[in-house]
C-alpha cells in the first residue's frame, strides 16, 4: 500500500493533535513538521520522532511531501496555505480556511489553478454521531425539519486565539446546519460582546435557511463545562447529539431512543479521508466552497451584532 508523504505546519496545541494522528495513520508517512518558533518545532519532532524545521521555504521545498495540514494562526492561513499550494502540495487548512471572503476565494482560485486538493478542517463533519443524525434525516426521522439548535460553550480558550467565538467555534455549527439541511442561510440575526477578549467572546446567533428552517446557535467562552449539543426538532421527532460524548437520542410522543453508535476519533477519520483524498484523486468534502460559505455567515453575524439589525448573507 502506497504511503501519502505528509507534512504539518504549526505544531501549536492543534498542530501537534495532527502530528500524533499522522504519525499513527497507516496510509501516511509523516515527512516531518515545521513552525517558526524553533523550540517549538524541537519539542513536538522530538515527542513524535519526527524530523523537524523551522524555515517554510525549506520545509516546502522536500520532494517527498505530497501533502501539508496547516494549523498556524487563522491570519496566517492565506499566506501559509498559497505558499503550501504553489510549492505543488496538496492542502488541508484549519478552519477558519482564511480571515476573510476575498482571502478564502483567492486561496479556492490558486487551488484550480494548480490543480491541487484544497481541504478545509471542519472536524465535525467526521464525527460518527453526526454522519448516524444525517442518515436520521435522510430516512426522515424527524419529518419535517423546523429548528436546528446547536450549543458550543466551554471557559477561556487554551491557546490565544486571533479570532472570536464565531469564527472559532460557532463556525462549525454554522457548517454543520448547512450540511445536515443541505440548504444555504439566507437571513442572519446575532448578538454579540466580550467580557476579556479583544474579539467576541460570547454570541447569540438566529440563522433563518433559505427553504425555512431556523437555526440558533449559542456559543461562547463564559460557560464553565465544555458542552458541544446539537438538537434537531422536526414536525414528528426531536434528535438529539452530544458532539463529545457522539450519544444520540430520538425521541417522538411515544419512545425514546438511543441508537448505537460506535465512538470513533474524528480527527483521527478527518486526517485518514484526506490521505484518501490525495491517493485516490477525490474530490475533498468539506471543500473550499464550502469554507467560503461559512466564513460568509460569520462574516454576516458579525455585521449583524454590530449593527444589531437583521442582515441577509
Amino acid at each position: 500500500m502506497k504511503r501519502v508523504g505528509a507534512g504539518v505546519i504549526g505544531t501549536g496545541f492543534w498542530g501537534e493533535n495532527q502530528v500524533r494522528v499522522l504519525r499513527q495513520n497507516p496510509k501516511c508517512n509523516l515527512i516531518g513538521i515545521c513552525d517558526s518558533n524553533r523550540e517549538r518545532a524541537r519539542q513536538v519532532g522530538s515527542k513524535y520522532s519526527v524530523p523537524w524545521y523551522a524555515d517554510a521555504k525549506e520545509f516546502l521545498r522536500i520532494p517527498e511531501i505530497e501533502a501539508v495540514t496547516v494549523a498556524t494562526p487563522t491570519h496566517t492561513h492565506f499566506q501559509v496555505g498559497t505558499k503550501v499550494l504553489e510549492a505543488g502540495k496538496n492542502l488541508l487548512v484549519e478552519k477558519p480556511m482564511t480571515g476573510n471572503q476575498e482571502q478564502a476565494r483567492k486561496l479556492v482560485a490558486t487551488s484550480s489553478k494548480t490543480g491541487l486538493k484544497l481541504m478545509v478542517g471542519f472536524i465535525e463533519r467526521f464525527n460518527p454521531g453526526v454522519r448516524f443524525v444525517k442518515k436520521l434525516l435522510t430516512q426522515k426521522a424527524a419529518g419535517q425539519v423546523i429548528i436546528a439548535t446547536g450549543r458550543r460553550v466551554a471557559r477561556w480558550p487554551i491557546r490565544i486565539g486571533d479570532v472570536g467565538v464565531i469564527k472559532d467555534t460557532a463556525i462549525h455549527d454554522i457548517d454543520i446546519m448547512r450540511f445536515l439541511l443541505e440548504d444555504n442561510v439566507s437571513v442572519v440575526y446575532a448578538q454579540t460582546g466580550s467580557l476579556k477578549h479583544s474579539f467576541e467572546d460570547y454570541a447569540e446567533i438566529m440563522l433563518r435557511f433559505s427553504r425555512g428552517v431556523t437555526g440558533f446557535l449559542d456559543a461562547n467562552w463564559l460557560t464553565p463545562r465544555k458542552v458541544r449539543t446539537l438538537i434537531i426538532t422536526g414536525s414528528e421527532a426531536t434528535i438529539n447529539l452530544d458532539y463529545i460524548t457522539q450519544e444520540i437520542t430520538v425521541e417522538n410522543s411515544k419512545t425514546m431512543t438511543k441508537p448505537y453508535i460506535r465512538w470513533d476519533e474524528p480527527l483521527r477519520l478527518e486526517l485518514e479521508y484526506f490521505m484518501k483524498v490525495v491517493s485516490d484523486d477525490l474530490d475533498p468534502v468539506p471543500s473550499g466552497n464550502d469554507a467560503i460559505e461559512a466564513i460568509r455567515v460569520c462574516d454576516t453575524a458579525l455585521k449583524s451584532g454590530k449593527t444589531r439589525t437583521a442582515c441577509k448573507n
